[in-house]
């Protein structure tokens, strides 16, 4: 389990921290209207993963999320392999307690977003489950029917009103869909193997999380560049170039270096310590894989 956490960790931490570095370089000694305005004041907090600054918001509640996740999934152990279920209804009741207020707690902290959280776990669960290859045809028809409706709403021809940002991830239904949304487009049906199956795809889920840390930054150096001149499609289809093929460099400069030197250097830490190592289960395999 701690090895799990490590992993994650290891996943975004290099980097989220060269985004973080490079941004409080760049905004105090290049450009004071940066779009990721790292101060000397808030240097420290994003350093520790629990800054806000534009889209630096989301990954504290992603890094938080680590440790509660090794809790389920230690809570799940002892319920599937000793009877023993204490543990379990400690952290549910923590979850659902978090659920509950939600809304009244930061933005940054990871009981503001944990209903996506469980939810993703929860089907998760769900989807080991689902072993067989039947209904697939009626899989397909649902994921171009979603797909439909989210056209609709993008094109404002089916109006649905999000509120603002934190109305929008208060919403239970939001985290409810999502999951379904995520639960769906998991099975291998002849549509999401055309949409997700080719090479092109599984590169940009790859280096994704640096085209999350990347396109802003980007497309602000862009605007700036571009000034008062006409913002066409083909300037648009170059600066998402332009973040592709960054976000692919530091993939492979920043990301993998990072993700193997964090990775040895946890384990390194950790292997003179006894580690409870639980028994691979159903339930344990997929939320380890989620």
């Amino acid at each position: 389990m701690v090895r799990y956490g490590i992993s994650r960790f290891s996943r975004i931490a290099p980097a989220y921290l060269f985004v973080v570095i490079g941004s409080y370089l760049i905004y105090n000694l290049i450009d004071p209207s940066f779009v990721y305005a790292i101060t000397h004041q808030n240097l420290l907090r994003h350093l520790l993963f629990s800054g806000n600054v534009s889209a630096l918001w989301s990954i504290p509640p992603e890094v938080q999320f680590y440790a509660v996740f090794v809790g389920l999934w230690f809570s799940l152990w002892k319920f599937r392999h000793q009877g023993n279920a204490s543990v379990l209804a400690i952290v549910l009741t923590a979850i659902f307690l978090l659920i509950s207020y939600r809304d009244q707690l930061p933005g940054t902290f990871v009981g503001s977003k944990m209903q996506y959280f469980f939810s993703g776990v929860l089907f998760g669960l769900f989807r080991n489950q689902a072993w067989s290859d039947k209904g697939m045809r009626t899989l397909a028809l649902l994921q171009g029917m979603t797909l439909i409706v989210i056209g609709l709403v993008i094109a404002r021809i089916l109006p649905v009103e999000f509120g603002s940002k934190r109305e929008f991830y208060n919403y239970l239904e939001g985290a409810l869909f999502s999951g379904i949304f995520v639960f769906m487009f998991s099975f291998d049906t002849p549509l999401s193997k055309l949409l997700f199956g080719h090479r092109p795809i599984m590169m940009c889920g790859e280096f994704s999380f640096s085209m999350y840390l990347l396109n802003i930054p980007v497309i602000y150096v862009a605007m700036k560049l571009l000034g008062d001149h006409a913002h066409t499609p083909a300037m648009a289809a170059l600066i998402t170039l332009v973040v592709f093929l960054l976000a692919w460099l530091m993939y492979r400069v920043i990301e993998l270096p990072g993700n193997t030197l964090l990775r040895r250097i946890g384990t390194r830490l950790f292997e003179s310590r006894p580690l409870m190592a639980p028994a691979r289960t159903e339930a344990t395999d997929t939320i380890k894989s989620g």
